[in-house]
């Protein structure tokens, strides 16, 4: 799939979705936004740090340089 039929699918505005790294930057978006939900709605604690764990994660691949 090329990038702009992925962002298609995942109903993303193609013009967000120009490279890899800028879906990198739609998860950790996502995530950001997903956490004060989850703890609005009561969701384990284990649950919303491994969702911020992964968002962490994301954010230092971002960072990375190779």
């Amino acid at each position: 799939m090329t990038l702009e039929e992925i962002a298609i699918y995942h109903r993303i505005n193609p013009n967000n979705l120009n490279t890899k790294d800028d879906a990198l930057k739609v998860g950790v978006k996502s995530i950001r936004q997903l956490v004060p939900i989850m703890e609005k709605r009561g969701v384990g604690k284990n649950t919303i740090n491994d969702i911020k764990k992964l968002g962490l994660f994301f954010q230092d691949v971002i960072k990375s340089t190779s």
